[in-house]
């Protein structure tokens, strides 16, 4: 079938840093020692765009690292069950230099988080994003449907 990209931020005019249609953009939060953004176990972080994936409203519930590894989850509208593979991009809007994660396959777990894993042993090209010097700072996601 392919790959089925989603870019998850709509673009708008004038807002600056012009990223493209489908770009999903965190500003890094933090609480304690994770970082990144989340809605579910926590509070911090923000995230900008309107995304649909086949035609269902997406949302971002938690990308958020804490010792080593990274919690991933987003809720489709209407979805209810199933799984999903996906791969993350993620690019420092300063630097503009995308790395590749692969997260692999995610399960429904529940109206709460949705489509819900984790990433063991980030990789450090990775990991040095989510910490203190970055809060604040912007990144572009792109999730990769495979």
């Amino acid at each position: 079938m392919g790959l089925n990209r989603m870019m998850f931020v709509k673009k708008s005019a004038g807002s600056g840093g012009d990223t493209g249609d489908n770009a999903f953009i965190m500003t890094m939060g933090q609480q304690s020692g994770q970082y990144g953004y989340s809605r579910n176990n926590g509070n911090y972080g923000e995230v900008t765009g309107d995304v649909t994936h086949d035609g269902r409203a997406v949302t971002l519930v938690m990308l958020s690292y804490y010792g080593g590894w990274l919690d991933v989850a987003f809720k489709e509208e209407g979805v209810t069950s199933g799984s999903r593979n996906i791969s993350l991009n993620i690019t420092p809007m300063e630097t503009g230099v995308t790395v590749n994660l692969a997260v692999g396959k995610m399960s429904h777990q529940g109206d709460l988080v949705g489509f819900y894993t984790y990433v063991q042993k980030v990789p450090s090209n990775v990991s040095s994003m989510f910490t203190a010097a970055n809060v604040g700072k912007k990144f572009k996601v792109e999730i990769v449907f495979n």
